[in-house]
Order: structure tokens, then sequence, then C-alpha cells
């Protein structure tokens, strides 16, 4: 049997499935797994528990919101757990639809003639046909990298806290709102694990060079990049491995975009903020601010930014 897992952040996948029931009433192979701005369990914990009533033959599709997305990231994670899962990233209604009623495995090319019949599906229904000439000069221009004549010291465009490290709201808004030509992750989770730095690769920003590092390694590393020339976005992916980078090469100031919530912790910053810290956070944080680091609160650059002075 086939198994269809939506997975997005927010309401989408919910109402994606309210929209199939509409049109092939009830979808007992249809699950999803929704991520909360506060959610303190992983994503995937949702997926594992789901998958436990399906049979070891099921095929099962997780299609999620998009590309690059915190959500997309954790699912590439889990498909290396279990050869079952095929995951698709950017899901459409035209596509879960097929995948939804297809009798069998949907797999090899004809899954990929699948995806393109779903793409053809997005088009501007008030012209007839989309001038390609037109479509490459609307496409979004990423700063030009500079040539050897241009290089310099790095521009560090954007230092931020994210406990999700490359996902959407940095692949999408962040990397073009800053103009970074280069990203370097430092986690050193991350950094000592393939799976996880595949994943981060897979979700990069066309034409974004990307750097996964350890504390150490990045520290290390800092000398190299000061010749190069270009704008840097830095992401961490915790307070402690933030406060040991810049005990040794601090920066000016830090965003704090997002922290997992967990237990002991509380919100930091503005209305509706995605940064939850703990007690041994808010001190490492402290320390931070003592080194002359100052520390703002800000999600995606149209929201207001919140400038903290004490934690």
């Amino acid at each position: 049997m086939n198994q269809l897992i939506l997975a997005s952040h927010g309401g989408l996948a919910a109402g994606a499935r309210d929209t199939l029931s509409m049109v092939l009433g009830d979808v007992p192979n249809v699950h999803v797994v929704s991520l909360a701005r506060d959610d303190k369990e992983p994503i995937t914990n949702d997926v594992r528990a789901i998958m436990e009533g399906f049979a070891p033959d099921d095929a099962v599709y997780v299609c999620t919101d998009m590309l690059g997305s915190s959500v997309n990231n954790s699912m590439v994670e889990l498909m290396h757990e279990d050869d079952r899962l095929t995951v698709i990233s950017g899901m459409n209604m035209p596509l879960i639809l097929s995948l939804a009623i297809a009798p069998e495995p949907v797999r090899g090319s004809e899954l990929a003639a699948l995806i393109r019949e779903a793409r053809a599906g997005m088009v501007n229904v008030g012209v007839a046909e989309e001038d390609p000439a037109e479509a490459a000069a609307s496409a979004p221009k990423r700063r030009r990298r500079p040539v050897a004549a241009d290089r310099g010291p790095a521009k560090i465009v954007l230092v931020r806290l994210d406990y999700r490290l490359l996902h959407g709201q940095v692949v999408f808004s962040w990397t073009n709102a800053v103009g970074a030509q280069r990203i370097i992750v430092v986690d050193n989770a991350a950094a000592n694990d393939e799976v996880k730095k595949g994943a981060l690769k897979l979700a990069k920003p066309a034409g974004v060079l990307l750097n996964v590092f350890t504390v150490e390694r990045a520290l290390k590393k800092m000398k190299k990049l000061n010749t190069l020339g270009e704008n840097v976005m830095f992401i961490f992916g915790n307070v402690r491995e933030l406060l040991e980078f810049c005990q040794s090469y601090p920066f000016p100031e830090v965003n704090f975009g997002a922290a997992a919530n967990h237990d002991g912790a509380s919100p930091v910053g503005g209305k509706d903020s995605s940064v939850f810290l703990d007690a041994a956070e808010r001190a490492d944080a402290q320390k931070l601010l003592d080194l002359g680091v100052k520390i703002y609160e800000q999600q995606t650059p149209t929201q207001a930014r919140t400038d903290i002075s004490a934690f």
C-alpha cells in the first residue's frame, strides 16, 4: 500500500489533506505532521510514530512544504534511517492527489514524470505562454562574487543564532536581504554528521557557497576567509558554541533568530519570538553581552528588530 505523509510548517499540510478529502472522500492513507513555533519535540518523532502503524512493505512518500525548509531537512535525515521513505519537497495539489490515488508504488522515471506534471500545473493563467527571455530577466539576481582583483577582507553581513541552521527563512529571506555570497554554518554536531551536512548542502541557495564547520575549524579558517573579499553570513546552532567562537573572535552584533523550545526554556525578545532559552543559555548569552556583542531578536528581515541589553 502507498502511504502519504504531508509535512509542513503551520497548517498547510492539514489544509491540503482537507482539500484531498473533499475531492476523494475518506483518505486513510494520507497523514499529516506539522511544525509549530513552540514545539518542543522534533517533527521526526511524529513521523516515526505514524510509521509504526504501517506495514513493512508499504511505500511511504513524505511531501514537504518547500526545499530548504527545516521540515524538509528533518525529513531528509529521516530518509537515511528507513529505505521505505521517499521525500519530495514543494508539495502541490496535483502531486499529492496523484500519489494519494496511485494503486502501486511510484518510483524512478514514473515519479519523475509525475513531478514534472505537477510543476506544469503552475502557470500564469492570464498569459498564454510565458516568454523564456522575460522569465529569465525577472528572475532574482544574486550579487556577483568578487573576482581576484576585488578580493580583500570578508564583509560579515549577518551572524545568526538558529537551531534549524539552513532553512527557508535563511534561504529565501536573509540570504537575499543581506546579499550573502557565502554561508558558514558553525555547529559541531552538524559538522561531524555526514547526513546532516548532506541535507544542508541540498538546502543551500543556488549560487551561494556553503561551509559547515566545527567551532575549532571555523576559527582556524578566519584568516583565509579574510582574504576572499566575500559577503559572508554565519549561522550558529546554539548559544554555547556561539559564545565559544566569540571568546576568540567576537562579532559586533548577533541576530537571535530561533532557538528551540524545551523544558525550562522561556521566550526571549519581541512578540511571537521563536527564541527560547533556559537558564544556562541565558547565562551564556549574558556573557556575549559582557564581551561587547550586541544582541537583537529578529526572525525575518521584514519583522521588527528587538534589541536585547540583558538576560
